[in-house]
């Protein structure tokens, strides 16, 4: 799927603001503190297939040298203003050397609409100010109580990330649950009451988590993103922090408590052995944040993992495009998302010198959220970037260079097997790195065997030879020419040598390989054939 087609489908699915044009230079908050956690309760099929509602406390202040507009919403008069701050969170679990989202993408957003200045802070001395403030120096503290009431949580989907905006006209609070009748649905007065929000379950648009995901083992971490109009790219270094939780399930119900203290930044941060890159669309869109960590060799073969995470970003990302070797193998590629719907999996694509992802018209890299890819290859990683594609129309370029690592390094030595070889004959060999012997060895060959060769050649078949033709009949072909090593009065298994020379121009040099065996009672030719393998020189 191409950029332009999935923009088109998507313009209309978010709000998306011209440039950070509302940057007011000396604003700047400091979320210092994610302090508790509370499960609300679960839902849906017995354990472990129903949901759990989540929520988690926060503390912040005002480390800027300006006074932060905050308006108490809705005003007297009823109506709903935007100028107050945006809390999303989410939870992610690592394990098994990957880290992923674990919170589903129906988790909803905090509206802070009420200040508090509650006194000095790490941020110091809480200066006096015009009303309608959060005044330099102050902070304020939320419980998970105030974070998990429902009358205050709305969609993500709603609020540009990038300039804090919200437009309250026709929003989720103004159309209310279930949505009123008539012009009361856009009008700008909250129509969610308190009545409403009383008939939802426990779950309900809190930090939503599959249980499946909370039983499985591994390091769990709550984050917490406070979003402040006006803020300038350059001060929102510490506008996310996480903590580490734990989840306990006593056969009747869920616990959790706090593990650790809180690291700054996206909760990818927390991946041990990850690289880590930012990058946004200048000034007129938010960031992406891809950390990718790389293991191995493991018998030739790296091991890629990447985390993308949309940290601020309004028009969401509609690819991840990852720089290849043209000669590269791929093996065991996996995507991940956060909403358990295989159907709308980003699409694999390679072409190329290119590995793309490519996100189905429903399901962009939207703001809070992470995705994940991994693969494994024999091509060493090398320092490099990715390009994410934009989801939706709107200011600054058509997509986002990130660097990263990318498998766009030195291949590694690989062997592959190809078919299988008739009568029980077999071929197997070990990986051909510059500077070392690889060893082809030929085993099941039938006892009174006179003489066998194998056969070395730089054009593997393009398939499989069916030499019945020639009288070898269940048995296939997989080289062509080359060179004949031939050996005598075999006991069981012959050896072949390749000596592969400390040459770098031979990396990448493909070499297929078969055995043939006379062993006349079993053919009427008189031989039968092994499987062949594929032998590519690597530098290690």
């Amino acid at each position: 799927m191409h950029l332009p087609r999935l923009a088109l489908v998507l313009v209309g699915a978010a709000s998306v603001g011209a440039a950070q044009s509302n940057a007011v230079p000396g604003t700047d908050v400091y979320l210092y503190d994610v302090s508790n956690s509370t499960i609300y309760g679960r839902r849906g099929p017995a354990y472990p297939n129903g949901e759990v509602g989540i929520g988690f406390g926060h503390a912040f202040c005002n480390k800027g040298t300006v006074h932060i507009p905050w308006q108490t919403s809705p005003t007297t008069s009823g109506q709903m203003t935007d100028i107050h701050f945006k809390i999303a969170f989410l939870l992610a679990r690592e394990s098994n050397g990957r880290i992923v989202q674990v919170s589903l993408p129906n988790s909803y957003v905090k509206h802070s609409r009420v200040t508090y200045n509650l006194g000095s802070s790490q941020c110091g001395t809480c200066q006096t100010g015009p009303a309608s403030t959060f005044r330099i120096g102050c902070y304020d503290a939320y419980s998970t109580g105030f974070n998990g009431d429902r009358f205050n949580l709305g969609p993500a989907s709603e609020i540009d990330p990038w300039t804090g905006s919200w437009n309250p006209v026709g929003s989720y609070f103004d159309r209310g649950d279930p949505m009123v009748a008539g012009a009361a649905a856009n009008d700008g007065v909250q129509s969610l009451t308190s009545a409403q929000v009383l008939t939802f379950d426990t779950v309900k648009n809190r930090v939503t988590v599959p249980e499946s995901e909370l039983s499985q083992p591994g390091t769990f971490y709550g984050q917490v993103h406070l979003v402040c109009e006006g803020e300038p790219l350059a001060a929102r270094g510490d506008n996310l922090l996480s903590e580490r939780l734990n989840f306990t399930w006593s056969g009747t119900a869920w616990s959790t408590s706090n593990a650790g203290g809180p690291v700054a930044g996206s909760v990818l941060n927390r991946w041990v052995g990850a690289t880590r890159n930012t990058a946004g669309n200048g000034l007129d869109d938010g960031r992406f944040l891809v950390a990718a960590k790389v293991t191995g060799p493991v018998n030739g073969l790296y091991h890629y993992e990447y985390a993308v995470h949309n940290i601020d970003n309004a028009r969401g990302g509609a690819s991840l495009k990852i720089p290849l070797h043209p000669s590269a193998e791929l093996t065991a590629v996996g995507f991940r998302d956060i909403d358990g719907n295989v159907l709308n999996d980003w699409a694999l694509s390679r072409s190329g010198g290119e590995l793309s992802f490519l996100a189905s018209a429903n399901n962009s890299l939207d703001w809070n959220s992470i995705y994940n890819v991994w693969f494994d290859s024999n091509v060493a990683p090398t320092a490099g970037s990715v390009v994410i594609d934009q989801a939706r129309i709107g200011p600054g370029a058509l997509s986002v260079t990130v660097a990263s690592d990318v498998p766009n390094g030195a291949l590694s030595a690989s062997v592959a097997t190809l078919g299988t070889g008739c009568f029980g004959l077999g071929l197997t060999a070990t990986r051909p790195v510059l500077g070392t012997t690889a060893q082809i060895t030929t085993t099941g060959i039938p006892a009174g065997t006179p003489l066998g060769v194998t056969v070395l050649s730089l054009t593997p078949t393009p398939a499989p030879i069916d030499l019945a033709v020639i009288g070898m009949p269940t048995c296939f072909a997989h080289v062509s020419g080359g060179v004949n090593e031939v050996w005598l009065n075999p006991v069981a298994t012959a050896q072949v040598p390749l000596v592969v020379p400390s040459n770098t121009a031979l990396i990448g040099l493909p070499v297929g390989a078969q055995s043939l065996s006379a062993s006349p009672p079993l053919t009427p030719l008189g031989f039968i054939a092994s499987n062949g393998v594929l032998m590519v020189v690597g530098a290690q």
